[in-house]
């Protein structure tokens, strides 16, 4: 009784010094803050409005320091990020302000100050790089910093030209590379895209010479460590000698060249199954024989003999990404081809982002129950059918559901739990699609999904990958 009682007293104490504080008796208001603070240090209503108090008046180191104390004590409310990004405005720090807006997004967290705020740190961005750049017109990072400002106002001409200014000043700048990757690809330039992040990766892990990687901080967790024993070995066509370089320290991409012909099996789009994408709940397609059988052969060999596989996830599988090196010009084919083939599903949505994983059937839980931040995704299933040893699992699980909103999406895809209660409340449906060699399943990326149950055979070339390539941008930049 008597702490609900304190409770209600600083309560009452903090309505009395935010009305100081909105009458403009500055002084007053400081002071009662700093008083509630001295009886309860963690209190996060009073460090925030103190922290702004002491921002207003041009103290804004220690209303910082405030600021960050009140999201220390209380992460879940929205307007302390709104008011610390504020703060580091005005310190001169936009990069950091925007971390901290990035931060709160990715917590699935909302506020109707959010986007006037991300424009105005855009703004300052783009004027901050311009001021410095006039003092040092030729520094590479300055130029990458403007293009990435540029990038998140939508300006992508602009971004493209900063990024390759700056890769005039540094050739080898890697995080260059990365950036103008990513803006060429996702605008439609595939191709050229997928060199850039080829580019980084053999800058990153390749040292330009071909060997070598920094110590890692911490240990590889056993799913990573058997991976890359069994990549070992295969690389050396057997047990690899005790003195042979371990995987994490060979850049080695086995032949990731276009295929003469096609890549993406044509005409299987016809106008059935374009109607039934249209109408079928949960939206998705099933399509078998995705690739030809050219293109499937030398996409097996490169994701075996290619050391790609550095995402190391939690759940015991692993993850190949195009700033890794799984950007070869096959890839660039056949994303380009499934454009081309199944235009009438994306209508008009562009790449995004595509990505491998691979997963160790004794080791592995799969993925979680999530959904993407993109409108297509197209997941294709390459290991043989021979390897998976319940033809009926395998695959995946996917719900005729769909995450509302990117910030519900965020918050769900945090906690299984959370989603499983999201799904319940709305009576969804759960389907799974079998593992097929070959098979890709399109489907809208909003739908929750997740791997099904897979048992697959032990040995290396029989574990278990998934391409999944992604288009369209449901949410706003991450």
């Amino acid at each position: 009784m008597a702490r609900s009682a304190n409770s209600s007293s600083q309560e009452e104490a903090l309505r009395e010094a935010l009305a100081e504080h909105r009458a403009g008796r500055l002084a007053a208001a400081e002071k009662a803050y700093r008083i509630l603070i001295e009886a309860e240090p963690h209190h996060a209503g009073a460090h925030h409005h103190l922290g702004v108090l002491l921002v207003q008046t041009g103290r804004v180191n220690d209303g910082l320091a405030h600021l960050k104390l009140a999201l220390e004590a209380d992460g879940g409310e929205p307007l302390y990020y709104f008011s610390l990004a504020k703060g580091l405005l005005a310190a001169g720090d936009p990069a950091a302000a925007g971390a901290v807006l990035k931060q709160a997004m990715q917590r699935g967290l909302a506020d109707q100050r959010f986007e006037a705020l991300k424009a105005e740190i855009r703004d300052r961005a783009v004027t901050a790089c311009r001021q410095a750049l006039a003092q040092r017109p030729q520094d590479a990072a300055l130029l990458d910093n403007l293009g990435s400002a540029f990038a998140m106002q939508g300006k992508t001409q602009e971004a493209i030209a900063c990024y390759r200014q700056a890769l005039v000043h540094a050739p080898d700048f890697a995080e260059a590379h990365f950036h103008l990757g990513a803006v060429l690809s996702q605008g439609g330039q595939v191709a050229e895209g997928f060199e850039h992040y080829m580019r980084r990766a053999a800058i990153v892990f390749g040292k330009v010479h071909g060997t070598g990687k920094a110590a890692a901080d911490s240990p590889d967790p056993p799913h990573k460590i058997k991976h890359d024993r069994a990549q070992r070995d295969h690389l050396w066509g057997g047990q690899a000698p005790p003195d042979a370089p371990q995987v994490a320290d060979i850049f080695q991409l086995a032949d990731g060249s276009r295929v003469e012909g096609l890549a993406v099996n044509p005409g299987k789009l016809t106008p059935r199954l374009l109607d039934a994408w249209q109408k079928s709940r949960p939206q998705m397609l099933v399509i078998d024989n995705f690739l030809t059988d050219a293109a499937l052969e030398k996409l097996r060999i490169y994701c075996a003999c290619s050391t790609v596989w550095r995402k190391i996830y939690p759940a015991g599988y692993l993850g190949a990404a195009p700033e890794d090196g799984f950007a070869s010009p096959l890839l660039a084919q056949i994303v380009e081809e499934t454009q081309s083939v199944y235009g009438a599903i994306l209508a008009g949505e562009m790449f995004r982002y595509l990505g491998a994983f691979k997963y160790d059937s004794e080791l592995s839980a799969g993925t979680n129950t999530h959904a993407d931040n993109s409108n297509v995704n197209v997941n294709l299933y390459i290991a043989p059918d021979d390897a998976n040893l319940d033809p009926e699992s395998g695959g995946m699980e996917i719900w005729d559901a769909a995450a509302p909103d990117i910030q519900a999406m965020r918050r769900l895809n945090g906690s299984e739990e959370m989603v499983r209660a999201f799904l319940e409340r709305r009576g969804a449906k759960r389907f799974v699609v079998p593992h097929r060699a070959n098979r890709a399943v399109i489907f809208r990326s909003t739908q929750f999904h997740k791997t099904d149950r897979f048992r697959f055979k032990s040995n290396y070339l029989s574990q278990r990958i998934n391409i999944s390539l992604l288009f369209g941008r449901f949410g706003e930049e991450e």
